[in-house]
């Protein structure tokens, strides 16, 4: 395998990575109990076989409820991957989203 051919591989699987976070944030909401199921089990099974791959996907890009619940943490940490989230960026976040539900939406 040449080097281009290995970019797009890791490429794909990046963007394959990042998905998968979208799918297990969408997983915990589908959950009977709203937290966690077997599909969870799942997603985060395919989320740690990749991570060491390509590395893991930036806090930035992952969705809110994950961060604030500590899920993308553990999931790292149990991979013995180091990765540093900015709680105060995302309590800025949620608080910003908070504050346009509580204005039905729209900008202040």
């Amino acid at each position: 395998m040449n080097q281009s051919e290995i970019a797009v591989l890791r490429e794909a699987l990046t963007e394959e990575l990042s998905n998968l976070w979208f799918d297990l944030d969408a997983a915990r909401r589908n959950a009977i109990n709203g937290q966690w199921s077997m599909e969870c089990d799942y997603v985060e099974r395919r989320i740690k076989k990749l991570t060491p791959l390509v590395g893991p996907t930036a806090w930035d890009e992952i969705q809110l409820s994950l961060l604030e619940h500590g899920i993308y943490q553990r999931i790292h940490a149990d991979l013995g991957v180091e990765v540093t989230v900015d709680m105060e960026k995302v309590a800025q976040v949620r608080e910003s989203i908070n504050g346009r539900s509580l204005r039905g939406g729209r900008p202040a």
